[in-house]
């Protein structure tokens, strides 16, 4: 039963944090989408990109610390 633990709980905070942001952004959360048009640097739409970006690459980080 514990082995079936981290993915549950990931899977739940990915669906939270993508229902929040719909409710606040009024957008779909996607990876792909988010880091595609970040490349494009489009004005005034980076700074919460950047913001998702590094927040993927910093859990990444403390997950493999801990």
């Amino acid at each position: 039963m514990t082995q079936y633990l981290p993915p549950l709980l990931g899977g739940i905070l990915l669906g939270i944090s993508s229902a929040m942001f719909m409710l606040f952004a009024g957008r779909i959360l996607g990876i792909s989408g988010i880091v595609g048009t970040f490349l494009d640097f489009p004005k005034g739409d980076t700074s919460w990109r950047l913001v998702f970006v590094l927040g993927l690459v910093a859990g990444g980080a403390l997950f493999a610390v801990f």
